[in-house]
């Protein structure tokens, strides 16, 4: 089975803590066509992003329990989706420090919706093979300018199949890939490699990547087929 590359819908998480910011943007979002959801805090908005895998984010700063300066690392672990930040501080270093933590952009409250819309327009137009350096989750850490695989403080190596492997499932946490998914991703549809070649190469990065470790990121799921997820 290809890789389905019809357009859908985009997915807008907005991450806000009063109701009435919400309320406002959800409305305006979806008179535009997109498909949002929103959160009232960090633990929902991680919750949320698990589950629901959005196309971009939009993340306030100031919130109760995970404010979103906090929040950040936390998403880029899970999610390469543009972010882009929310909030009544409009100070310069506020603006550096969200920046710096991972964020897309940058918008001060009060502000007008288009101008919104049209920044969350720009990072959703950006090409779909366009992927940071490094890759990110929980305490893996992949580099794939150098093809160094990190986990904690040990060097993993891999051979060039099952880094690419890993690196397709890594680039979308929690969703589950099916081994026909898989196969045309790294060999590609029209190779003549047996299907089974997905199942050793999993089991391969089973041993090398989760092993010796407690938490085991490469999760089979039963009838379906395989997923980083925790």
């Amino acid at each position: 089975m290809r890789l389905r590359m019809e357009m859908e819908t985009r997915k807008i998480l907005v991450v806000d803590d009063e109701p009435e910011v919400r309320e406002m943007l959800q409305l305006n979002l979806s008179l535009r066509g997109f498909d949002v959801q929103t959160a009232r805090d960090g633990i929902e908005a991680l919750a949320t992003i698990k589950e629901w895998q959005p196309d971009a984010i939009i993340l306030d700063v100031v919130m109760p329990k995970i404010d979103g300066f906090s929040l950040l690392p936390m998403i880029r672990r899970i999610t390469e989706a543009p972010v882009i930040m929310l909030t009544a501080k409009s100070e310069l270093t506020d603006v550096v420090k969200g920046l710096e933590s991972g964020a897309d952009g940058y918008i001060a409250k009060p502000f007008e919706v288009a101008e919104l819309i049209a920044r969350l327009n720009a990072k959703l137009r950006r090409p779909a093979l366009e992927h940071r350096d490094v890759l990110t989750y929980d305490d893996l850490i992949v580099n794939l300018q150098t093809y160094v695989v990190v986990r904690g403080e040990r060097r993993i190596d891999l051979s060039a199949r099952e880094f690419s492997v890993l690196v397709t499932m890594l680039r979308h946490p929690g969703q589950v890939f099916t081994r026909d998914q898989l196969f045309d991703a790294v060999w590609g549809p029209e190779s003549e490699a047996e299907r089974g070649i997905v199942d050793r190469t999993i089991s391969n990065l089973r041993a090398k990547v989760d092993h010796e470790f407690g938490k085991k990121l490469i999760q089979t799921i039963r009838g379906v087929g395989f997923s980083v997820r925790e």
